[in-house]
């Protein structure tokens, strides 16, 4: 019934259902009027370009870029835009490599600023943090720009594995505890001081028989709680970092999403 109505103008239809947020639908008809209307260069580049975001916003930015390398290879007056459009849907498929070089080919075009925002924040994102802050630096002064340039300054917090492990070689639980995990500490030297207590007893103190084998047994089990002690630090340390890597990852990702990024595309 709705097809109907826009009958006489698809283009109306898919404007209709990217309106409505159904992303999917929009970007098929779009698609299907921008390969139809190739001759019409301002329709196609329009339809594709909106098949474009809808892909992005459907979370399908592979098929997004196909469509952004037919347009820049066959609609070269609009390569600037189908570019920009390539450029975010590989940082989405986290291709910062690519970012990085496509946005070095919008530099002399109107879409500089929006290249170099993005460029920035890929750089950022695969740890670049100097080239990062080189490249945002030279735009113009914005409260968001300045907050990204205070967040790519930000120093990452990180464990050092081998101290940890070298600490809880030293004290059971000493290297859980450098990495902020005080009930795994905690843990780790109760149960190791008590088998080791245990095995000093009964191999020391305890006079009666069997009192051997029983420290043996609690030596071995101490031992072999102390060994994993170590290798628990070592891995809390790994953990630590990767925690803070995320949570570094989606500051950068949330900040970005207050940049206003999306391309204007005018219907003709």
């Amino acid at each position: 019934m709705i097809y109907l109505l826009f009958l006489y103008n698809p283009v109306d239809f898919a404007d209709y259902l990217y309106k409505t947020q159904d992303f999917r639908r929009a970007a098929l008809e779009y698609e299907r009027i921008g390969f139809l209307s190739l001759s019409d260069t301002l329709l196609a580049s329009y339809c594709l370009l909106k098949a474009g975001e809808a892909l992005l916003k459907t979370g399908e930015p592979s098929r997004a870029a196909r469509i952004y390398l037919f347009g820049i290879r066959n609609i070269p007056a609009f390569w600037e835009k189908f570019t920009y459009g390539l450029l975010r849907a590989r940082f989405a498929q986290e291709d910062f490599y690519a970012v990085d070089s496509l946005a070095e080919l919008l530099q002399n075009t109107d879409l500089k600023w929006h290249a170099t925002i993005y460029r920035s924040f890929s750089l950022a994102l695969k740890g670049d943090l100097d080239k990062a802050k080189k490249y945002l630096s030279l735009l113009k002064k914005t409260p968001l720009r300045d907050s990204a340039l205070m967040l790519f300054t930000k120093p990452l917090k990180s464990r050092n594995p081998f101290l940890s492990a070298g600490l809880s070689f030293i004290l059971p639980g000493a290297g859980q505890a450098y990495c902020g995990r005080w009930a795994d500490a905690g843990q780790s030297f109760l149960i190791t001081f008590l088998m080791g207590g245990s095995a000093l007893y009964y191999l020391f103190f305890d006079t009666t028989k069997g009192s051997t084998p029983k420290g043996v047994i609690t030596g071995t089990l101490a031992a072999l709680f102390w060994l994993g002690n170590i290798y628990g630090a070592f891995n809390s340390a790994l953990d630590y970092n990767d925690y803070e890597n995320r949570k570094k990852e989606e500051e950068l990702r949330n900040l970005l999403e207050c940049f206003d990024l999306e391309p204007e595309i005018k219907r003709p």
